[in-house]
């Protein structure tokens, strides 16, 4: 037998899908299946064979955090907070900060949500440029419930990393003169104003690590991403929400610009705050490969370790994610991916566990399949009748009280980002034979502090697992019926994975 090996041994199979594990010695572990059929599989976790080294979940401010921290109601934003902050939440371990563009003073959009208000006091320009790099001309009472929120979730001790990230540049930067172009496609940030535009995303990413994040964790990793989805239109009479649009050519151009501005701020402040390219509105490879053949003309791109990327247009797809990842092994072996954007681009809410197995296996196929190191969804909160937020919030509720839930995506997402721990490391995990990847799907996870975490998503019937005498269980489930349904089993006991769920098992001595 190999070391470091985990065979997965077909043991029987009775009226229900039989899963067995038995551990016979250290790092060995044996584990059998049935997808629903007289014929056996095989499966084996290689531990020997590792993956990538997670950095973390999380999701962003955008949009409703604005309206949130304004309320009366402390109960309410707390709880928010813990739901995605806390330990009794999803743990997320990383905040997306949006640093708007002021969308709020000129875009006039529908949803008044979707164009943020900027720190920079508009009359302070006069036509020079120069006036960005001056604190004195931004007022930081401003955004105030968004603030009120950041420190809220700093405060629940789990957050590591803080991405700030801007949907457009400030609005007397760009073309058109607002948050989005005139016309579709318009690259709508001025030439002579990327240095302002780098000189504006750096004091406001100074003032708020230096008063906030500082005040709970100075070691928190900064991370600046000035771009976001760049190829995407972003412009129109149809424009709904601040954005921008880059060609590749100028976004390379913006990029060098930028990564000189934070490497001066860095060596001025003996910091060490990253830059991310390139928040890509999806992963599929034409849309990619144009950007980053441009970008590797430039300097910046020397310093680069990884790229950005949002799910967008792949959802549960093997094969978008496998061209994807091909194109990174042929052209750019030495990138980490990460994937800083997801929501379900549904209309309507849905509460069903057919919604939590679909964004389980999102997430899993993004993990498994193109490596990522981290993985974010989009808005952490949400107003809409709509797929995006991981806590729904009803703002205008008929009793005039807040009320804030969760669906199974919600709870879906908990049974990675709850247990897979920053700094795991992604090892091997393969099925042989007749398992059908529809019906089991799998990824483990060696933590740092020696435990060992499996999350299996089973579309099948119930299965009987044994983890034999060298570990102790502990169990965590979601299904139709239950949300993160906790169980802990000493070494040796049998575990019943139910029918359509999301089960995660962290095992250790």
């Amino acid at each position: 037998m190999e070391k470091g090996k985990m065979y997965f041994t077909k043991k029987t199979a009775i009226a229900i899908a039989l899963l067995t594990v038995t551990v016979l010695a250290i790092g060995t572990l044996f584990v059998a299946c049935d997808n629903n059929t007289n014929d056996g599989a095989t499966a084996i976790v290689d531990t020997d064979k590792t993956y990538q080294t997670m950095e973390g979940f999380g999701a962003s401010s955008a949009w409703t955090y604005q309206a949130l921290g304004a309320i009366e109601d402390e109960e309410v934003k707390e709880q928010a907070m813990e739901m995605l902050y806390g330990d009794s939440g999803l743990k997320l371990d990383t905040f997306r900060y949006n640093i708007g563009g002021g969308g709020t003073e000129v875009s006039g959009y529908p949803d008044p949500l979707r164009g943020a208000q900027s720190y920079f006091v508009a009359e302070n320009f006069t036509g020079d440029y120069s006036v960005f790099k001056d604190a004195d001309n931004y007022d930081f009472t401003r955004d105030e419930g968004v603030r009120e929120l950041f420190e809220l979730a700093l405060s629940k001790g789990n957050i590591k990393r803080v991405v700030f990230f801007a949907n457009s540049p400030y609005y007397t930067m760009t073309v058109s003169g607002k948050t989005h172009g005139a016309v579709e496609q318009q690259n709508n940030l001025k030439e002579e104003c990327y240095e302002a535009f780098s000189d504006y995303l750096m004091v406001i990413t100074d003032y708020l690590y230096e008063n906030i994040i500082c005040k709970y964790d100075e070691n928190i990793e900064v991370i600046i991403s000035p771009v976001n989805e760049p190829q995407w239109d972003w412009g129109g009479e149809n424009a709904t929400q601040e954005g921008c649009h880059y060609e590749p050519e100028e976004l390379a151009k913006f990029y060098q610009q930028f990564y000189t501005t934070l490497n001066a701020y860095n060596t001025a402040n003996g910091t060490s705050f990253e830059m991310d390219i390139f928040e890509s509105g999806n992963y599929l490879t034409a849309s990619v490969k144009n950007y980053l053949a441009e970008f590797k003309k430039y300097p910046f791109f020397d310093s680069i370790t990884n790229i950005s990327v949002h799910s967008y247009s792949a959802d549960t797809e093997e094969r978008i994610r496998n061209n994807f990842s091909k194109f990174m092994d042929e052209n750019y072996p030495d990138l980490k991916v990460s994937v800083t954007e997801y929501c379900v681009m549904q209309g309507g809410i849905d509460s069903s566990i057919d919604m939590g197995l679909f964004s389980a296996t999102v997430i899993m196929r993004d993990l498994t399949m193109i490596d990522a190191i981290c993985w974010n969804f989009w808005l952490s909160v949400s107003v809409y009748d709509y797929e995006d937020g991981l806590v729904n919030w009803n703002m205008n509720a008929a009793d005039g009280e807040e009320s804030l839930s969760a669906e199974k995506r919600y709870y879906a997402m908990g049974q990675f980002s709850k247990f897979v721990q920053r700094g795991s490391v992604r090892v091997d995990l393969s099925f042989a034979s007749s398992v059908n990847s529809r019906d089991l799907e799998g990824a483990a996870f060696k933590n740092p502090d020696g435990t060992v975490t499996v999350v299996i998503i089973n579309n099948s019937d119930a299965s009987k697992v044994n983890f034999g005498s060298a570990y102790n269980v502990q169990e965590t489930y979601t299904d139709a019926e239950n949300n993160w349904k906790s169980n802990e089993y000493e070494k040796g006991a049998d575990v019943t994975i139910p029918a359509k769920s999301i089960a995660t098992y962290v095992l250790s001595k």
